[in-house]
């Protein structure tokens, strides 16, 4: 009879241990709480033993400046002390007066800063959801204590989506619109008023959510009509007689279409502190009637940010190359359609319109500061010229401008700014609500 191997106690033992503390388990499992895991499981709760105000492992250590730099920043908080408090109510104001997209609400106010001695006022009338969807639909109207009338319909469709569409239409009765010439050396002295009448309409396809990284096909119409002006002396048939000026008297009408886009990469929208920013546009103008000219209108702008030591201080690059050039045959283009130092591209030390011609280069430079939550102090520095063309631009010809002001960013696409510059002709104060920069 063959003869079973001895058993090893250690291995029964083994089995009995395993077996025991399965039964544990189950017993313990049975009446616990759930287990992570399942849907009844809620986390526990921690008991704090100390201040809960304290600063734990995870919080930051308070930003503080060296001592350098604190000796050196507080002569210029000093000086601009005065500018910090009119920052502050420059920020309630903004809230106060809705410079921001107005509350929901089909109506509401609107002001038209056309410069210190041009107010409009009017009403405006928006539409949420029309057409049906998270579409917005916005009509105002103003009159200035000048006479001026403006009318501007603004509608969009596809918002932060990757294609949308926007509309635009604008009429402008300008009765006291300054010339002084024609060219980068036109004197002062020449400044005389026309009065002209504006009516435009653009319609486009935007493809990009973000107005910052974003393509557009656009299209649209422009009719033009100088005439006699008012609000001020002297009139330009006073210091231009008839016919010294291309189109001095006569209307024209086009039909523009194009291309526009913008590429951006910035760390922040609203008030960029590092990255770059590009934008072009190209539209070309088609005449309606035999004697409205043909042209080709152009501009590539581009933008640099960068932080100085800390995001509270950024030096800011802009640089802009606009132009006009008459096309199919023409050889003019009418006086009132030049570029011009207006708007985005007005000089900083000079009045608005103060020069034009075919060509225009610009170069900024800012030094910007927070000085209160999204209000910054800036410092700036500016390069301009107008020419007939390229080859004629020269750095001895040049305008220059220095000055400074504060800065409040609203969106990503504008912002509201008041700067005093100095230059040559003096000093100007400007206050821009919807500046792109």
């Amino acid at each position: 009879m063959r003869r079973l191997p001895p058993r090893r106690p250690g291995a029964l033992l083994a089995a009995l241990a395993l077996l025991a503390c399965a039964l544990l388990w189950n017993a313990r499992t049975a009446g616990a709480d759930p287990r992570f895991g399942d849907s009844t499981w809620v986390a526990p709760t921690v008991v704090l033993d100390r201040d809960p105000t304290a600063d734990g492992p995870r919080v930051a250590g308070p930003d503080r400046e060296r001592g350098w730099e604190t000796a050196l920043r507080t002569p210029f908080r000093i000086v601009f002390l005065p500018l910090r408090l009119v920052a502050r109510g420059m920020e309630i104001g903004v809230g106060q007066v809705g410079v921001h997209p107005p509350r929901p609400g089909p109506i509401a106010p609107e002001i038209d800063f056309g410069g210190v001695t041009e107010i409009g006022l009017g009403p405006a009338l928006t539409w949420r959801g029309f057409p049906p969807g998270d579409s917005k639909l916005r009509l105002a109207g103003t009159w200035s204590t000048t006479d001026r009338r403006r009318v501007q319909l603004r509608g969009r469709i596809g918002k932060a989506r990757p294609v949308g569409f926007r509309l635009s239409a604008d009429y402008d009765r300008k009765p006291n619109l300054r010339f002084y010439g024609i060219g980068n050396g036109t004197p002062s002295a020449d400044r005389s008023i026309f009065l002209l009448e504006t009516t435009s309409g653009e319609a486009a396809l935007l493809f990009g959510p973000s107005t910052l990284r974003q393509l557009r096909l656009v299209g649209g119409y422009s009719a033009m009509t100088p005439l006699r002006g008012y609000q001020g002396s002297p009139g330009l048939e006073d210091k231009f007689p008839p016919g010294t000026l291309p189109y001095q008297d006569r209307a024209t009408r086009e039909v523009l279409y194009g291309v526009t886009g913008d590429l951006a990469a910035l760390d922040d929208a609203r008030d960029p502190t590092a990255g770059l920013h590009g934008r072009a546009e190209w539209r070309r103008a088609a005449g309606l009637r035999d004697r409205d000219p043909d042209f080709n209108q152009w501009l590539v702008e581009g933008r640099a940010y960068a932080p100085v030591l800390s995001k509270r201080r950024v030096v800011a690059f802009r640089g802009v190359y606009a132009g006009i050039d008459p096309a199919g045959g023409a050889a003019q283009v009418p006086f009132y359609r030049l570029v011009q130092t207006d708007g985005p591209l007005r000089f900083a030390g000079y009045p608005s319109h103060r020069f034009r011609d075919r060509q225009l280069l610009l170069g900024r430079i800012e030094y910007r500061w927070a000085i209160w939550r999204s209000v910054r102090a800036v410092a700036l520095y500016e390069l301009g010229e107008v020419t007939p063309q390229a080859s004629a631009f020269t750095a001895r010809a040049a305008r220059w401008g220095y000055g400074g002001g504060l800065r409040y960013g609203l969106n990503e696409d504008s912002a509201l700014r008041f700067e005093v510059a100095n230059s040559v002709e003096g000093i100007q104060a400007t206050l821009t609500v919807r500046s792109g920069f």
